[in-house]
């Protein structure tokens, strides 16, 4: 049971930084005056060092919830 909960919980971690990251984007190409035709994730110094955390503490759950499931 406690595996499962693990997987699930890094999964949504996942899920949540990489959706919000992209709404994030979004969000900055609607605020430059030119507008942008498509949304693509930044890329830049801080944009990582706010996402790579949280998407490093979501694949180490999932490998910790892997690893109990064996």
């Amino acid at each position: 049971m406690w595996p499962r909960i693990i997987l699930a919980l890094g999964v949504v971690i996942i899920v949540l930084a990489l959706a919000t990251w992209y709404l994030l984007s979004g969000f900055g190409c609607e605020m430059n005056t030119s507008g942008c035709k498509t949304v693509r994730l930044d890329w830049s110094r801080d944009a990582l060092s706010i996402f790579m955390p949280m998407l490093g503490v979501g694949a180490l759950l999932v490998v910790l919830g892997l690893r109990k499931m064996r």
